[in-house]
């Protein structure tokens, strides 16, 4: 099918449009994708008369219920020329042809440049900490537990300090962190949470510092991304619980990855985290009283996210890239918790990830946006370029 609207603008013509003069002819094969292609292009600043503008700047219309990651792979293989067909929305499968080149994605970054044996390798935390400590990276201490009974045994020899988590953990799902000396109940508590979520858990000492995300690509990092637990800053007036509720309102919170960032929740391990530090959801915190809901940093979790590109040294961009080749991986987000990112000192790599979340670093919470999915299309399209 085909659709001619008056523009005013310059565009390249692609596989989707061509020009004559200030009309514009579109061509189609659903009002769905008609909309997904006359939203990309209105991104670009085309100006297409009798068309409405899209209602946020990073979701795709037509494809809202795709993870944002995804959105934004087709929406830049649109501006690119490149055909798409969604294959499984479930399953978040992506058919992409190029003349007569043809791609598959899942789940936004999952490509056929990494096997299936190197995403295990990265699903389970002890592996991957076996093979990046013998490529002389520096990793948590830690034990790793299969029977709840087991761990519990474990209280007595812990370290004031430490991280509780499922073995095979992602998005921050399960993980409970103690900076100082708990009970035993506390500790009780945040292994039982952790076995949710899997069958074996790690129990390991805490690493001081701040927790940056790594986004590497062909063995280059991409982007760096600072994550802020999930917080609320009081007002002397409304409870924790009416906080998260003003601070989820924001447009670009929701829920399973369709928006730049997740909706706090108030489940477990954020009560936990409120008992731990003497308050609970009903408590009012003081005017600009900071409190978190969680300690681990995750943006899946509620956390917000800080462009740091163009801040990190060298050095831990190179540590990045060895921890990729270790597990040889062609992409992957590894997170690296650092005392200070502009200067060579110590660190530690806590985990390496599959499926490392683009949109975190396309649309941050603050900063500059990473096009990271446009660099994932030119890797596989070289010749768009």
């Amino acid at each position: 099918m085909e659709k001619t609207f008056k523009v005013t603008g310059a565009l390249a013509e692609n596989a989707y449009w061509y020009f004559n003069g200030d009309l514009v002819t579109v061509t189609y094969d659903s009002n769905r994708e008609l909309e997904a292609i006359l939203a990309v292009m209105s991104r670009q600043n085309i100006d297409i008369r009798h068309v409405d503008a899209p209602k946020n700047d990073f979701q795709l219309p037509g494809y809202e219920n795709l993870e944002l990651s995804t959105q934004n792979v087709i929406a830049d293989a649109i501006k690119h020329g490149i055909k798409f067909e969604v294959l499984d929305e479930v399953e978040q499968i992506v058919k992409l042809t190029h003349e007569n080149h043809v791609e598959y994605i899942k789940e936004g970054n999952i490509t056929r440049l990494d096997s299936a044996l190197s995403h295990a390798l990265m699903e389970n935390k002890i592996v991957t900490k076996e093979i990046l400590s013998s490529a002389g990276i520096a990793v948590p201490n830690g034990f790793e537990f299969h029977d709840i009974d087991a761990a519990l045994r474990y209280f007595d020899k812990l370290p004031s300090e430490f991280v509780v988590k499922p073995k095979s953990t992602n998005y921050g799902i399960g993980i409970t962190i103690f900076k100082e000396m708990t009970t035993q109940a506390d500790y009780e508590k945040a292994v039982r949470i952790a076995f949710e979520n899997d069958d074996a858990i790690i129990v390991e000492t805490y690493a001081h510092g701040t927790e940056y995300r790594f986004y590497v690509q062909d063995s280059r990092v991409l982007a760096v991304l600072e994550r802020f637990p999930a917080n609320v800053v009081g007002d002397g007036v409304h409870t924790i619980k009416q906080l998260v509720n003003i601070k989820n309102a924001d447009i670009r919170r929701g829920e399973n990855h369709r928006t730049p960032l997740e909706k706090i929740k108030l489940g477990d391990v954020e009560l936990l985290t409120l008992n731990l530090q003497g308050v609970d959801e009903n408590t009012v915190p003081k005017k600009q009283e900071q409190i978190f809901l969680r300690e681990n940093s995750n943006v899946s979790t509620g956390g917000d996210s800080i462009d740091r590109t163009d801040d990190v040294s060298e050095f831990y961009k190179d540590i990045a890239v060895v921890a990729a080749r270790a597990l040889d991986v062609v992409i992957t987000g590894v997170d690296i918790i650092i005392d200070d990112l502009s200067k060579e000192g110590a660190y530690f790599v806590i985990e390496a990830n599959q499926n490392p979340m683009m949109q975190m670093h396309l649309f941050p919470a603050v900063g500059t946006s990473r096009r990271v999915t446009e660099a994932l299309i030119t890797l596989l399209f070289p010749e768009v370029l």
